[in-house]
This record gives structure tokens, C-alpha cells and sequence, in this order.
């Protein structure tokens, strides 16, 4: 994993001023991620309050997000959604995320990243937050909150050949949209193309 600044990516470094890095740029990293957030129109309010907050915490969790699933495409919009259920959801979470961060190391594979946080007794947190992007589910006690489903990451590596699991005839949501054209025997709508008015009312009588 990379850990060259990006938009998700502020850094702590003393800058000669008396001031870290990370104070000079709170301000500026939560900007930046509110803009980013504006994006993705089915945030709410809490979820992107909860990222522009705390945007050095964000950053670190998007970043850890694309370590431990080794996806570098993750949606940061998605990940507002599963960090505000966590940051919402157990007090220790931003302290546990600091620590994650600080074991990551670039180019590191998901396995090697989550031993090294077994060791350090932060394996549980690395796995809530895998099983949070591949279910689409994220468990806080004896609650679990949906995040998402058809954009769940275990849907993924069959996206090309299956539809997400539904009632819903082509995928999730389908019944939002114009429903396509039903098939029709080539004779019937030849028929139908032919017909008059007095063809048709005749049919009727």
C-alpha cells in the first residue's frame, strides 16, 4: 500500500511552527473531503459530518480499507457510510484505526497486514472492517446495520456473469426503472400492425 500524500492522506509532521502538520491541515482535510462526498447524493447528513469531522481518521480507515481488501477502487462515499456506523457505533474505534495505520506499511499484502494486526491485539477490528465491505453489513454489538447490498465486494468477482441475489427480476432496484419491452411473437405484432379500427371493432362484436 502506497502511503504517498493524497487526498485521503494527512499527514503529522512538525513543520517548524510550533504546530503539527495535522493541526495546520484539519481545516483543510475536511474541505477536501466534503468535497469529495458531495459526489454521492445518497450520503446523509450524519454520514458525511461524521467523515468531514475527523478527516485524518477517514483518511487512515480509506487507506486501510484498500489495504486489507487489496482494492484500490474503493467508493469513498461507501466508505463514509461504513465509517460513520463504526465511528457511531464504538468509542474505541478512532483510537484503534490510529494504531491499524501506524502497522501499515507500503506494498504491504492483506495477509502479512493482518497478522502483523494479530499481534498486536487489533486483528478483531481489521476483520470487522473486511467483513463490513464484503457483506455490506457492519455489526455493532447485537446490532447490525445494512450499508449496502448489490455493492457488497463479495458480489464482485462474479459481477460479470450473475446478478446480486434478488426478487427483483434483473438485479436490485430494477423496478425503479421503465421495464423493457415485452417479447412478442413476430405474427402477432404484424397482425397488430396491419389492423384498422374496423378491423378491430369487428374483432370486438
Amino acid at each position: 500500500m502506497d502511503k504517498n500524500p493524497s487526498l485521503f492522506d494527512f499527514g503529522t509532521q512538525q513543520n517548524g511552527t510550533g504546530f503539527s502538520r495535522r493541526d495546520m491541515l484539519k481545516g483543510v482535510g475536511s474541505a477536501m473531503v466534503a468535497a469529495t462526498l458531495l459526489g454521492f447524493p445518497f450520503l446523509t447528513e450524519a454520514e458525511k459530518s461524521t467523515a468531514t469531522s475527523d478527516p485524518l481518521i477517514f483518511s487512515q480507515f480509506f487507506m486501510i480499507s484498500q489495504a486489507i481488501t487489496e482494492h484500490k477502487d474503493l467508493s469513498p462515499g461507501m466508505s463514509a457510510r461504513i465509517f460513520n456506523a463504526f465511528y457511531q457505533g464504538d468509542t474505541q474505534f478512532p483510537a484503534q484505526i490510529a494504531a491499524l495505520y501506524l502497522l501499515l506499511q507500503p506494498n504491504q499484502r492483506a495477509k502479512e497486514f493482518q497478522q502483523v494486526a494479530k499481534e498486536h491485539n487489533l486483528g478483531e477490528m481489521l476483520t470487522r472492517i473486511i467483513t463490513g465491505w464484503y457483506t455490506g453489513t457492519v455489526k455493532n454489538g447485537t446490532d447490525s446495520i445494512l450499508i449496502a447490498y448489490k455493492d457488497a465486494l463479495m458480489y464482485r468477482p462474479v459481477s460479470d456473469g450473475l446478478i446480486v441475489p434478488t426478487y427483483c427480476g434483473n438485479g436490485p432496484l430494477w423496478f425503479t426503472a421503465a421495464p423493457p419491452a415485452a417479447a412478442m411473437p413476430e405474427s402477432i405484432k404484424q397482425a397488430r400492425l396491419q389492423a384498422t379500427p374496423d378491423t378491430v371493432n369487428t374483432s370486438k362484436a
